[in-house]
């Protein structure tokens, strides 16, 4: 039988686990959190979808939270963008589906500062934004009603002109 030195047997095993961490790590999936874009679409971080959404179209979850309507659990997640503009989605586990809510075209893509849930109402969040500078609004505080999440209501709390239109409309 053949004798090998077990300086042989260890160079062997050296090479034999590098090999195998080579076929594993190899995979192009990279690590870090998934890429969603404007409509809400979860990618792999692959460097192929690297390539298909741009970094200006990625977000970071900037707010998360979870609220039952209808004996369904749904979820209510705020996205950034590198350009400080937010994307509001619905997210139902159930069905396992992501998407954009269209009919809160006020808020989308617009510079959302702060979300909270409404006091004593599950469905229902308080969002202070950015103003629209075409309207002389400084800022915007609204209450978003998801108690129907498929049919969403938005409704202006508070509206805070710029002082220079305040003082033009006189």
């Amino acid at each position: 039988m053949l004798k090998l030195s077990k300086k042989s047997v260890s160079t062997l095993t050296i090479f034999s686990l590098y090999c195998i961490n080579l076929v594993i790590f190899t995979n192009p999936v990279m690590a870090g959190e998934a890429i969603l874009d404007r409509n809400c679409r979860y990618y792999v971080r692959t460097p192929e979808n690297l390539k298909k959404v741009p970094p200006q179209n990625r977000a970071t979850v900037y707010f998360t939270s979870g609220f039952n309507t209808g004996k369904q659990k749904y979820f209510l997640q705020v996205l950034k963008f590198p350009n400080s503009t937010s994307v509001f989605c619905l997210v139902n586990p159930h069905t396992k589906t992501n998407q954009k809510i269209n009919k809160i075209q006020l808020i989308q893509d617009k510079k959302i500062e702060k979300i909270e849930n409404f006091p004593d109402k599950p469905a229902s969040y308080i969002v202070r934004a950015e103003g629209d500078k075409k309207e002389n609004l400084f800022r915007v505080i609204y209450q978003l009603n998801l108690s129907n999440p498929y049919d969403p209501k938005l409704s202006p709390l508070v509206k805070i002109y710029n002082k220079s239109y305040i003082k033009t409309a006189k």
